[in-house]
């Protein structure tokens, strides 16, 4: 008999796990999707790679992030954020993209290089950026 519940047991236990998990990182899972699409509502930007991409452009941290947990892929537009930031010489932005998943792009490599951002053409080189 004893052999016969383990199993439910074993589900419960995971299951018990996972909501203290979640309650002890603070939010429940998926809810910082939510949180953060209504972080960006209250910052008066719609939730849309064109904005995400601007963001990247004008360096705002805070707003890529919470592109980012609410679920915008990194690679929104064909690379439209990173190239932005490569273009404007935003290199923490740039550096922080690529930590995020990022692909170094041909197009990105070409801003940086056309308005003469040597950190960043040498960080999108580094990372595997091709012409």
């Amino acid at each position: 008999m004893a052999g016969t519940l383990a199993g439910p047991y074993r589900i419960l236990v995971v299951a018990i796990m996972a909501v203290v998990l979640s309650s002890v990182s603070g939010r429940a899972v998926g809810a910082d999707a939510v949180q953060a699409r209504k972080d960006l509502k209250a910052m008066g930007t719609e939730y849309n790679g064109q904005e995400f991409a601007k963001a990247a452009g004008n360096g705002d941290m805070t707003a890529v992030q919470l592109f980012l947990d609410a679920g915008m892929d990194v690679n929104t537009g064909g690379g439209a954020a990173i190239g932005l930031a490569a273009g404007r010489g935003k290199t923490e932005m740039v550096k922080f993209l690529l930590s995020k998943g990022a692909k170094p792009t041909a197009a990105a490599l070409q801003y940086a290089r056309t308005r003469g951002h040597k950190d960043i053409e040498k960080i999108l080189v580094d990372a595997g950026a091709k012409e």
